[in-house]
């Protein structure tokens, strides 16, 4: 019988395909690099004594770290996990001839990833989606997200709105969801912003409501937060104002030079107080309160119309005088005595 000694000290080597050095490590989190090489030597080496546990120890990390980490590598799709949290790891070559290689077979025209983000559009495109979603979103994810404007014949301006509306609104930050909606709007032939307007009309009307003003007020752009929304909607469940009467609020922000939402609510609310309910009523009611009332100045200007110029500076000259006397302290008599 012979036998080789197992060696105590792991001098071995693992093997790590550049698809993942290259595609999937720069955007991660330096923890879930440390996890999927850590995990992948194990796998490599077929050692089932190692688990999430024995790991997060290795690494000086909490295992529910360890958790997250997978979790995000299953989202970036190249691992699977089942309910025990087994993990599989997925061949990046063949994901790669998948994907890749496959779509470019398919496609002889289509451009490669580095050349179709030099496209401005695209480029502001996946931008926005990878900030709209919270995390980094692998290359390949990427060209499937560029695809829909081909596949579904829609603009980039709206596959970006659907991000919006899915993560801001919906809280949802699901890609094949968001790709569903851009599906029903391809069907539904939705392919202005106008269009989609509509269909919030009919399907989300406090959104609606949301995306008109902020438009009309020139915050279409703003990052979307919950108080605004309901700040918005307020005027029309709570005040039952109609939009042409929110509009007409909105208006009055164009005096202003940083328009924004609290400066329309606090317009509407003191409309609310007058009764007003149309726009026809605006002119009449609040124009009506905001007439100022007479003051010692308007007081003052009126006088001041019958005197000239020589005359209005003995009275500025009598008023200083009067003044210094005040103080205890006669000028004119001083100067007079010298």
């Amino acid at each position: 019988m012979f036998k080789i000694q197992n060696n105590k000290y792991d001098l071995g080597e693992t093997s790590i395909p550049n698809i993942f050095l290259n595609d999937f490590m720069p955007g991660a989190n330096g923890d879930f690099v440390k996890v999927y090489l850590l995990g992948y030597k194990f796998a490599k080496e077929n050692n089932n004594e190692y688990n999430n546990e024995n790991i997060a120890d290795f690494l000086g990390i909490l295992e529910s770290d360890v958790l997250r980490a997978w979790q995000y590598w299953k989202k970036m799709g190249i691992v699977n996990i089942d309910k025990n949290y087994n993990v599989q790891f997925v061949d990046l070559k063949e994901l790669y001839i998948t994907n890749v290689y496959n779509l470019k077979k398919e496609k002889k025209d289509e451009k490669g990833y580095s050349e179709v983000v030099e496209n401005p559009t695209i480029a502001n495109l996946l931008t926005r989606v990878e900030f709209l979603m919270r995390e980094p979103i692998a290359p390949m994810k990427k060209l499937d997200i560029v695809n829909w404007i081909t596949a579904y014949n829609m603009p980039a301006e709206l596959i970006e709105e659907a991000f919006f509306y899915a993560t801001e609104v919906k809280g949802i930050y699901k890609i094949n969801y968001i790709e569903q909606i851009v599906r029903n709007w391809s069907k539904e032939n939705i392919r202005t912003m106008e269009d989609i307007e509509k269909s919030y009309m009919e399907h989300d009307i406090k959104y609606m409501r949301y995306k008109k003003v902020m438009r009309y007020i020139g915050l279409s752009k703003k990052q979307f937060t919950q108080v605004d929304y309901n700040i918005i909607n307020s005027w029309f469940d709570e005040f039952g104002f109609d939009m042409d009467v929110v509009l007409a609020a909105c208006n009055r922000t164009a005096r202003i030079q940083n328009p924004n939402v609290n400066y329309v609510d606090a317009i509407l609310k003191e409309w609310k107080k007058l009764g007003i309910n149309s726009v026809e009523e605006i002119e009449e009611k609040d124009k009506k309160k905001r007439k100022r009332k007479p003051t010692a100045f308007h007081n003052f200007e009126q006088i001041t119309d019958s005197y000239s110029d020589d005359e209005l500076e003995d009275v500025a000259m009598q008023k200083q005088r009067e003044g210094f006397k005040r103080l205890g302290v006669d000028y004119g008599t001083e100067n007079e005595d010298k």
